[in-house]
């Protein structure tokens, strides 16, 4: 039987310490970078650094996915954004944004596609429409 109650976390994939296993797995390539690159003692001296950036990398990598509402896509976008690159899940704004956000309208070009198609007959504005209330209304 099914209750319809939906068990938080169900669909969560496998996380040690809220981090997951790629952003363990970057932890783990830096700190390797970093042991050739920077440290120039023997490997078990430097041992400390190697897991502290481990382990730093990888909760800081979970931190900044979790600032974010939609974890992997924020952070994508926030990257790609930072980059100056439109995002790739962000649509460009429409031409016709203005007319479909509820903001105010006092007049639409009549060279616009909108009007040369005739969708201004068709579709009815909030304006239109409380014009049209008002008028029943005083009518009764």
């Amino acid at each position: 039987m099914d209750s319809g109650e939906v068990i938080p976390g169900l669909d969560e994939g496998w996380t040690f310490a809220g981090a997951r296993p790629m952003e363990w797995g970057s932890g783990l390539v830096l700190g390797m970078c970093a042991q050739e690159l920077l440290f120039t003692g023997s490997p078990a001296s430097t041992m400390p650094y190697f897991i502290g950036i481990i382990v730093g990398t990888a909760l800081l990598l979970k931190s900044l996915r979790k600032s974010f509402p939609d974890e992997e896509k924020g952070v994508a976008n926030y990257c790609m954004a930072q980059l100056g690159i439109e995002p790739p899940t962000i649509p460009p704004p429409a031409q016709l944004q203005p007319l479909w956000s509820g903001a105010p309208i006092k007049a639409i070009s009549v060279n616009k596609e909108y009007v040369e198609l005739g969708l201004m007959d068709i579709f009815h504005h909030e304006q239109d429409q409380e014009e049209e209330e008002y008028e029943e209304i005083s009518w009764r």
